[in-house]
């Protein structure tokens, strides 16, 4: 029995320290960037929510019941993110529409069905009538995070009144 050979207790607490530092080292690799990204993408959302509003001094925010559109006016600050779109939600009662805008070169508006103008007013069908008129309109932005768009939190709401004629 005393020709029998095997690792030393100092050999093996070493390969020991070594596969832990490995592992370790693996995993960090693998969780720093999804955490990363995920730190990056609220902070930028909390920037986005705080610079992106309904406008609604100007009366351009309203339902046109002749057209069956809600029209949106769209203002956005001024800070240090990828604005790629807003997220319109209309609302009656319990019952919610949503639209998702791109932005443009002259700023929010593009894709269909919304349309924009160099005011920023965005406009969208509302399948409703001047008595089944929408109560409330709110506005979420799309932002880019890293190569990926994020729809954060509702940033800005109003109440919908009648389109002056």
């Amino acid at each position: 029995m005393n020709n029998k050979k095997g690792i030393s207790a100092v050999v093996a607490t070493v390969l020991i320290i070594l596969i832990t530092v490995a592992a370790v080292t693996i995993i960090w690799a693998a969780i720093i960037p999804m955490i990363k990204e995920q730190t990056v993408g609220g902070t930028t959302c909390l920037d986005a929510v705080s610079q992106v509003s309904i406008e609604t001094a100007g009366g351009f925010t309203c339902f046109d019941d002749t057209n069956d559109e809600v029209e949106v006016q769209v203002g956005v600050g001024a800070a240090d993110f990828v604005l790629e779109g807003v997220q319109i939600i209309v609302s009656k009662g319990g019952n919610t529409q949503s639209f998702d805008s791109t932005v443009t070169a002259d700023g929010v508006g593009g894709a269909v069905p919304t349309v924009a103008n160099t005011e920023g007013i965005l406009t969208v069908p509302y399948s409703g009538t001047a008595t089944d008129a929408p109560e409330r309109v709110e506005i979420a932005p799309i932002i880019e995070v890293g190569s990926t768009q994020k729809v954060c939190d509702i940033s800005s709401s109003a109440v919908l009144s009648a389109c002056a004629p």
